[in-house]
């Protein structure tokens, strides 16, 4: 039986590192759903924040060490929290509700992961979580 294409993933990620992110932001921003009712753009940044928590912890890209580029500028994380890293080994964590279309711009050569959510507010599409991420994009900007 042929095996479904790997990935495409940033250097020293992995899908696990990626499944343990995904449960991280289901349990976190399920927390915070009250601030999705009150303001949905918000709340996508704040996904977009705990995807780059939960890779922090669980992968080997770390938030990177000068608070203004890690609070304001790419990248959000880079491997091993280099503070000048490669186009390869810097990623940005970014959230989405919507199915495709994202309102940023891929502008810096780098990895960006999009967290694509969803919010189920009757929790019965993953049973006892407002939040579900449905899938993961892992996209290279040249």
């Amino acid at each position: 039986m042929p095996r479904s294409p790997s990935p495409s993933l940033p250097k020293g990620l992995t899908t696990l590192h990626i499944k343990k992110a995904v449960g991280y932001i289901e349990r976190r921003s399920s927390e915070l759903i009250e601030l999705y009712y009150a303001q949905a753009n918000i709340f996508s940044a704040v996904v977009g924040i705990l995807g780059a928590q939960a890779l922090d912890s669980f992968s080997p890209y770390k938030k990177h060490k000068h608070p203004d580029i890690a609070q304001q500028r790419f990248p959000d994380l880079s491997l091993g929290g280099r503070l000048d890293p490669p186009p390869g080994e810097a990623l940005e964590s970014k959230a989405s509700s919507r199915p495709w279309a994202l309102q940023s711009h891929y502008n810096h050569p780098g990895w960006y992961v999009v967290w694509r959510y969803l919010v189920d507010s009757t929790r019965s599409i993953r049973p006892g979580s407002y939040v579900g991420i449905w899938r993961v994009d892992c996209r290279v900007s040249h």
